[in-house]
């Protein structure tokens, strides 16, 4: 609620955040002193109810407590200020915390069967959640009626006096090709029973499925590729057609088209498969509910597609499609995961940033080596936001619709305390990304991973320009063709990046297998 601006043994005064301003301190309310920056936390807080607050001409607020309650003694200046109790907001939610009867109710729909013979069969159902049933009959086989029989309308009588219980009677079905009779005190036990039951499954944890990690793994290893039994082959992304034009004379295996503009691809996908190439194109990071568009667009590319959300896997679960790679987004980190993927229609999987290159090795033995896309020189996506920068900063207006899309002309950086000038690069959904300054090269790494097997390796560009994606394509193929060694390529690499490269998240501790103690 506000920083200690000054104290003394008569008074206590904050200066005031924007907390306040949204929900002012008021006599009443609970508050405790943070005084963590210089006093041990195993000491007890200083804090207590407000008894009067006094606005000061300098804008600040003067707290004062009752006699005894706080020590003016153990509070500094630059102390946080944090309300703990709000007796007006306690009022206001006690009818919801501690409601008497149910603040909302559940519909729930009935399905009654009566036949002679049998006991009566009511099936209830949660309306929102019709795979949550339970099932209640009558204690006694059913008669046949002398005069009045059981009814849509007497079944409704009965099964709608829910009371003071979180459900309410929705729709309700009866069943019966002849009058039968149900006396009253049963259908009030089964709607007792009903209720109870309802209540239990709703309640009670769904059941885990264990399954057997052993036995998962030689599902995987059905036929896992030997090590270096196929030759390395190199995967590129590109941003843009002056990026392409500079990937296509060092034909890569596969060129993966990443556009800002979607609508432009069809060109570019043409030049690349009339090249002899393997033509791919990358999904947006996010895709929401309404942009079906994009989907179909892909879809009629008629092209291997680098998912990148989960969100996009459900969709084409009931459509055809070309292959699907994974990207590191689906943060696939471990054997079981990936297989979950692979029976979902994954071809290759490209391991989440969280694994550093040793863990990525073993992911390789675990599901085989060919099955990974490991991502051998990137720039690191920092966060991915709503926010457009290019509009807000390079436009007077305030969407796609009147922006001019000043993404499509311009390069925009944001540079940080350390001068280090991260790209920003916007999406087909005017969503914008922040990739890392330096470029996160596995070149470290690159020995061992071939001793694990992998083959298939990615190259993604952000802001480099065409001799810097030339420079590093070469690179690459000459030291995966044993032309030059993993240290030659590291210098290289460090030379040619805009601006220079990091070992990133593959760097190997030497104690990264250790659960450390804690304290």
């Amino acid at each position: 609620m506000g920083h200690i601006a000054r104290t003394d043994a008569k008074q206590i005064v904050i200066a005031p955040t924007a907390a306040h301003t949204a929900a002012p301190l008021k006599p009443g309310d609970g508050v405790v002193f943070d005084a963590a920056d210089w006093r041990s936390p195993e000491e007890p807080e200083e804090g207590g109810r407000i008894y009067e607050v006094l606005a000061t001409p300098d804008g600040n607020l003067e707290l004062r407590f009752g006699n005894g309650v706080v020590k003016h003694n153990r509070i500094r200046p630059g102390d946080l200020l944090w309300r703990t109790d709000d007796p007006d907001l306690a009022r206001a939610a006690r009818p919801y915390t501690e409601a008497a009867s149910p603040v909302s109710r559940q519909l729930v729909n009935v399905h009654a069967t009566a036949e002679i013979g049998q006991p009566l069969a009511a099936a209830w159902s949660l309306a929102k959640s019709p795979h949550l049933k339970i099932v209640v009959t009558s204690p006694n086989p059913l008669t046949a009626a002398e005069k009045h029989g059981l009814s849509l309308e007497t079944l409704r009588e009965q099964f709608s006096r829910l009371g003071n219980t979180p459900y309410e009677l929705g729709n309700l079905t009866l069943d019966s090709h002849t009058s039968v009779f149900v006396p009253a005190a049963a259908l009030n036990q089964m709607r007792r029973q009903a209720v109870e039951q309802l209540q239990s499954l709703q309640t009670t944890p769904p059941a885990l499925e264990i399954r057997d990690p052993e036995r998962s793994l030689h599902i995987l290893h059905r036929d896992p590729p030997a090590a270096n039994a196929a030759p390395a082959e190199l995967h590129v992304l590109v941003r843009t057609p002056a990026q392409l034009d500079a990937a296509l004379p060092t034909q890569p295996a596969s060129i993966t088209l990443d556009y800002l503009d979607l609508y432009g691809l069809r060109p570019s996908l043409d030049r690349v498969k009339s090249s002899g190439i393997s033509a791919r194109v990358a999904a947006p990071r996010v895709l929401k509910p309404g942009e079906s568009r994009i989907l179909n667009f892909l879809l009629s590319l008629d092209c291997p597609i680098l998912v990148r959300s989960t969100g996009l896997i459900h969709a084409l679960r009931d459509r055809d499609h070309a292959a699907l790679i994974g990207d590191f987004s689906l943060n696939t980190a471990n054997s079981l995961t990936a297989a979950l993927y692979f029976d979902i229609g994954l071809t290759r999987i490209t391991p989440t940033h969280d694994l550093n290159a040793a863990q990525i090795a073993d992911l390789a033995a675990g599901i085989g080596p060919g099955r990974i896309e490991a991502v051998a020189y990137q720039h690191l996506p920092v966060f991915h936001t709503e926010h457009c920068v290019f509009c807000r900063f390079l436009s007077n207006g305030a969407s796609y619709r009147d922006c001019g899309r000043p993404c499509e002309q311009h390069e925009v950086h944001l540079k940080d305390a350390s001068g280090r000038a991260h790209p920003v690069i916007a999406d087909v959904g005017c969503r914008n990304t922040v990739f890392g300054a330096e470029a996160q090269d596995a070149s470290t790494s690159l020995d061992a991973w071939r001793r694990a097997g992998i083959q298939h390796f990615r190259l993604e560009f952000a802001s480099e320009s065409p001799n810097q994606v030339r420079g590093v394509i070469r690179a690459w193929d000459s030291a995966l063709k044993g032309k030059i060694t993993a240290t030659k390529l590291s210098a290289e690499l460090k030379a040619l990046a805009p601006q220079g490269t990091t070992e990133g998240s593959l760097f190997v501790p030497n104690d990264f297998r250790q659960l450390p103690i804690l304290q």
